[in-house]
């Protein structure tokens, strides 16, 4: 049976990846080191806080946009070649997000594990890890996105702060959610970290709702599927003459 051809591209693509393994291993070790300075600050006061799941979640976004934001806008010629072979965006997108997704799974478990290890979370571990691999999963169908927009690799890694920074701005780490006026409290339901948030802080109370934790944990995952979708709609064949 012939393999499809996002999955040739996914092998190609995860065998170039790990050959550096200088760059793999700088990849995911961010994710352990992290994690340590989490517990240096929360490990003072030795309880888990609201912040500390925001930075988590929004971590996790992070290592997903950041992750993405280059791999496809640095191969840029190499793709339009092959679109000459019936090779489609969506082959692209699909090759990438498969492969980021198994980084990303890695990356989040060292990171929570890392976290874990000194603070032990009220939450369940398997739970947030899940959430916080949804982040990870949006984060990358974002900087995919912009990576199929941008026109070269320094302006797509320029843009990763710019979708950042509403995270922590569309949320109660900055504004109280009593204070929300209706348009910021409709930005927030379309921010990754809300939604991971929600995990986290909904699994840890002392009743916790299991019915909010896995409808935000839809709506992340829901949310990571379509942002992956809009990378792959993103990808426009350039004007521009092979040779």
């Amino acid at each position: 049976m012939t393999r499809p051809r996002w999955r040739v591209l996914a092998a190609r693509y995860r065998d170039g990846l790990f050959g550096d393994f200088g760059g793999t291993f700088i990849l995911l070790a961010q994710a352990p080191l992290i994690g340590w300075l989490c517990t240096v600050v929360w490990g003072s006061i030795e309880r888990d806080t609201p912040a500390l799941y925001f930075v988590l979640c929004l971590t996790a976004v992070w290592f997903g946009c950041i992750n993405a934001c280059r791999e496809i806008v640095k191969e840029r010629r190499i793709h339009e070649r092959e679109r000459l072979f019936g090779v489609r965006g969506r082959d692209e997108v699909l090759s990438k997000a498969a492969v980021l997704a198994g980084i990303g799974a890695v990356q989040v478990v060292l990171l929570q594990g890392t976290v874990e290890w000194q603070l032990q979370l009220r939450g369940p571990m398997g739970l947030e890890i899940l959430a916080l691999f949804g982040a990870s999963l949006a984060g990358t169908g974002l900087g995919l996105t912009v990576s199929a927009l941008a026109s070269t690799q320094e302006r797509a890694v320029f843009a990763v702060p710019l979708l950042l920074l509403p995270q922590i701005l569309f949320s109660e780490l900055a504004i109280p959610d009593t204070l929300y006026s209706d348009v910021v409290a409709a930005a927030e339901k379309v921010m990754p970290v809300h939604w991971a948030f929600r995990v986290f802080e909904e699994s840890a109370a002392v009743e916790p709702s299991w019915l909010s934790v896995a409808g935000s944990l839809a709506v992340l995952f829901a949310m990571a599927c379509a942002l992956i979708l809009l990378a792959t709609l993103a990808i426009v064949p350039r004007r521009e003459v092979v040779t």
